[in-house]
């Protein structure tokens, strides 16, 4: 089981944008702020559909309190020139940066259903390949707000970036054993069901 440090978030290590929001109201040390999940009002929507709002307006939430941020691009949020380790089966070295990503992904999961590995795989190498490049669909928006808010809250270099999403793409391959197969996010659910109980 994975297990994410006691102080998740340190706000001096925010880009300065989104230090701002939280400058007012900090967020819990023992909660994990995620992207709130844009969707049409419920009450004419029986169930949950995507609102297609602009992924760079991010709404962040602990379940309990709100923030909101406007995050230009993920290429504006790369920071330094640091060169990555190598990231093997267990790629302790970006621990917390991991769950937080993966953490959204059962959030997605969640109110849509699993995601297929495919899909998956697809969107993790698009985010590495082409950081800001065009949207895949409402999931690719998600993570690619998952992806900001990585990189607004921890110091992470371009290098870094794409090798923490070539080791997840290299997860879902592992994963997947055909092309409707949603193994990686019942993995996550196996391995990190405790995780979410932080924001309850």
């Amino acid at each position: 089981m994975q297990k994410a440090p006691e102080i998740f978030f340190d706000v001096a290590n925010f880009v300065p944008g989104l230090r701002e929001q939280f400058e007012g109201r900090p967020p819990n040390p023992k909660r994990i702020v995620l992207a709130a999940i844009p969707v049409k009002n419920p009450q004419e929507h029986p169930k949950p559909v995507p609102a297609g709002t602009d992924r760079r307006e991010l709404s962040l939430t602990d379940g309990k309190e709100y923030w909101h941020w406007e995050a230009e691009s993920l290429k504006s949020l790369f920071r330094g020139d640091k060169r990555p380790p190598v990231l093997g089966q267990y790629p302790e070295a970006y621990n917390d940066t991991f769950i937080l990503l993966d953490l959204h992904a059962l959030e997605i999961s969640k109110l849509f259903g699993d995601r297929r590995d495919a899909e998956m795989r697809e969107i993790y190498s698009t985010l590495r390949r082409r950081p800001d490049g065009r949207s895949l669909g409402f999931v690719h928006d998600y993570m690619w707000q998952a992806a900001a808010l990585v990189l607004g809250t921890r110091p992470l270099s371009q290098a870094e970036f794409e090798a923490i999403m070539a080791r997840l793409e290299r997860s879902c391959r592992t994963f997947e054993i055909g092309s409707t197969s949603r193994n990686y996010v019942a993995a996550l659910r196996q391995t990190l069901g405790q995780e979410g109980s932080t924001r309850n």
